[in-house]
């Protein structure tokens, strides 16, 4: 079962319809959000235990969760549910077959079998990633409508790409011994992967890495970073850029002022 560890709300009657629902897998539970189409952030939550180990069961654990947070996920916008993958390959549509996913997986070295693919429309590729069948169907059994993607489809779609164009842009997402790598140049996403790593100094070693691999070295350079970012980790990389900013999502405004407490930045793939 999970049971809800923060909750921010906004009083004020605003239609489904009108409403972006956004969900984040973690490890131990997940977070979620109501964003408007005007990008006002309405909602914040977090839910915390343990993942289900069968799809009915699961289904059955969102539906009471969302029930007990007076949340009713019927009739929105759109739904969206992103999970953490350990395992990614980009595959182009003109290549891609639904029956390969394991073939095309091994290519990059890798080995779940639990596999999930979606289609990002932004790159003309679809995304075939390793994660957990069970809980992301569960999820979308009880939430009819829901589109399932990775993280490396959800820093593909942000919009980034018009940003890019005056000069290069590299995205991190930061979590515990993880970076998701998301560079855009001259318009165009070039590279998205998730790259582990053992101390900061290994993570300042890979993004340096990715700048120069990349031909992302500009006198305009952008260094984007969002998830578990502390000062220390910021100051470590933020010599290396032109500009370093913390990546906030794509939201414009808030609908309670007790937002002004969240970390956004800590939050992007929902916000």
């Amino acid at each position: 079962m999970y049971r809800c560890k923060s909750l921010i709300e906004t009083e004020r009657e605003t239609p489904s319809s009108e409403k972006r629902l956004s969900i984040c897998l973690r490890p131990n539970g997940f977070s979620f959000s109501e964003v408007t189409s005007s990008g006002v952030l309405l909602t914040y939550g977090e839910a915390e235990g343990e993942h289900a180990s069968t799809m009915t069961a699961q289904m059955a654990n969102v539906k009471a969760f969302f029930s007990e947070v007076g949340v009713r996920p019927l009739g929105y916008a759109k739904m969206e549910l992103v999970v953490l993958s350990e395992e990614s390959v980009w595959v182009p549509d003109d290549l891609y077959t639904p029956t390969a996913h394991r073939e095309y997986l091994k290519l990059v070295g890798g080995k779940g079998t639990d596999l999930m693919a979606t289609p990002c429309k932004a790159l003309g590729a679809t995304a075939v990633y390793a994660y957990n069948e069970a809980i992301a169907m569960g999820f979308k059994v009880a939430l009819p409508g829901l589109a399932v993607m990775n993280q490396h489809v959800k820093l593909a779609s942000l919009g980034l790409e018009r940003r890019s164009q005056e000069h290069p842009l590299l995205l991190t997402h930061w979590r515990d011994g993880a970076i998701d790598f998301a560079a855009f140049r001259d318009g165009r996403y070039i590279y998205g992967n998730t790259v582990r790593y053992a101390s900061e100094s290994e993570a300042q070693f890979h993004t340096v890495e990715v700048l120069k691999s990349f031909g992302l070295e500009n006198s305009g350079t952008e260094l984007l970073m969002c998830g578990e970012v502390g000062r220390e980790r910021f100051a470590l990389l933020r010599p290396y850029f032109p500009q370093a900013t913390l990546y906030t999502g794509t939201h414009t405004g808030f609908g309670n002022p007790a937002f002004k407490t969240l970390h956004t930045y800590r939050n992007a793939l929902i916000l």
